[in-house]
């Protein structure tokens, strides 16, 4: 919920801090940016300090986070807010994936992950309206103010309910945290230079710091025993070929998410409200379809339920591109149900082939790489974005980049198809 709402009240953001749209593509990747810096050193620590541990820290920095976006002043206080909401998170999500690999056996795994993407849909699908509505009556920080509750009864709970998974107790590799945090932000924030106009030396001294430190914490994960990153689970083709698809598949999900508000609102002169409405279709298309996704995904192959939700969610995807002047709102409707309807077709089959191709031991680094290469995906699609935004693009030429992500999964996920990866479902 707390990306959904907030995508909603991008464009009342602008005007409230008089920055431009590219600017404010920041509230977004201040989140997605720590995240995928932090995911792959908290992957390590679900593992080796416990999840319940992970979990309750993790939410107890979001929910404090969240309460200073709420109150902040400016627009840099925000950003600051937003990108310890994305650290609080990032501890969050990854135990999410290892307790469903702990609890489920192999068998009622892709039940069990659907149901976590079916309240993941319930949250998206109501945000958009949720924020609309809050928007109609209220100024933008009580978006924020809204999910704080939310965020203190989720601390309260897992703390009451979680069980406790003994952990490795293996030794965490800092230096790897902090390469690895230094290569994915450095990286990010240099390609974030092409939608910044006072672009220059400064964006490319950091892209190659990037690429350095991702050199050496690759070469370190490859000499290590235990490494943060288990690197042998790339060599199992079923898992680097749905890590990627993921990655191209999120990001396209991400550049629609964030330019459509725009579009609704700035092209088609919709109220935040409208707006909500409008976007709330793909989530709940997602929401029925992920109901009915974990026994399918337990029983067939996930490279024909993949490939089929890639090419459901590229014709949704295609048909926003191509929207007519002045569109009817049953036809954006329908858009948006095909797109979240094929995203949810790929989704649960996808995540369940990648943590049931590692080992158990090794269950909090495969659910950080997935988490990581969704992140990354999301990030990517948000500066694809801001990149467009900067460049005097519409929102419908963001949603062509999106087409061409869809076209990269689609060839990822035939790949998949084609060789008919064996794994036991």
């Amino acid at each position: 919920m707390s990306s959904s709402i907030t995508n909603t009240a991008l464009p009342t953001i602008v005007t409230s801090f008089h920055i431009t749209s590219a600017q404010s593509i920041w509230v977004v990747n201040g989140v997605q940016l720590a995240t995928t810096m932090t995911l792959l050193f908290f992957g390590a620590a679900s593992d080796a300090r416990g999840t319940k541990r992970l979990y309750l820290s993790g939410m107890f920095v979001f929910a404090l986070a969240t309460l200073g976006c709420a109150l902040a002043p400016n627009f840099d206080v925000l950003v600051l807010m937003r990108v310890l909401q994305g650290l609080g998170g990032s501890a969050v999500i990854v135990t999410v994936n290892s307790l469903n690999r702990a609890l489920f056996p192999p068998a009622e795994l892709g039940r069990s992950l659907a149901v976590n993407t079916t309240f993941v849909a319930v949250g998206t699908v109501s945000g958009p309206t949720i924020g609309g509505l809050i928007l109609a009556f209220a100024s933008w920080p009580w978006i924020f103010a809204f999910i704080v509750p939310f965020a203190i009864a989720a601390l309260v709970l897992g703390w009451r309910y979680l069980p406790h998974i003994p952990p490795t107790g293996a030794k965490l590799d800092y230096p790897s945290a902090g390469l690895a945090a230094v290569a994915f932000g450095a990286l990010f924030y240099a390609f974030d230079g092409f939608a910044r106009p006072d672009r220059g030396f400064g964006d490319a001294a950091f892209g190659a710091a990037g690429i350095i430190a991702m050199a050496l914490f690759v070469h370190r994960q490859v000499r290590l025993t235990h490494p943060m990153l288990a690197v042998e689970l790339f060599r199992v083709p079923i898992f680097s070929v749905s890590i990627l698809a993921s990655s191209a598949t999120y990001a396209a999900q991400s550049i629609a998410y964030v330019s459509l508000p725009f579009y609704f609102q700035n092209v088609l002169g919709k109220t935040p409200w409208e707006s909500g409405l409008l976007l709330s279709a793909w989530p709940f298309a997602s929401l029925l379809v992920a109901m009915q996704m974990g026994p399918l995904s337990d029983r067939h192959p996930a490279s024909v339920l993949c490939t089929l939700g890639i090419l459901v969610m590229g014709a949704g995807l295609a048909g926003f591109a191509l929207l007519p002047a002045m569109p009817a709102v049953w036809t954006i409707v329908t858009f948006a149900g095909i797109a979240g309807a094929g995203f949810a077709t790929f989704q649960t089959p996808n995540n369940r082939a990648i943590l049931i191709s590692a080992p158990h031991e090794k269950t909090g680094r495969a659910a950080g790489v997935m988490t990581t290469a969704r992140v990354t995906g999301q990030t990517l699609g948000a500066v694809f974005v801001a990149i467009v935004f900067e460049a005097g693009g519409t929102p419908t030429a963001a949603l062509l980049i999106a087409c061409s992500c869809i076209v990269i999964a689609a060839i990822l996920s035939s790949i998949r198809l084609r060789a008919q990866v064996a794994f036991a479902p």
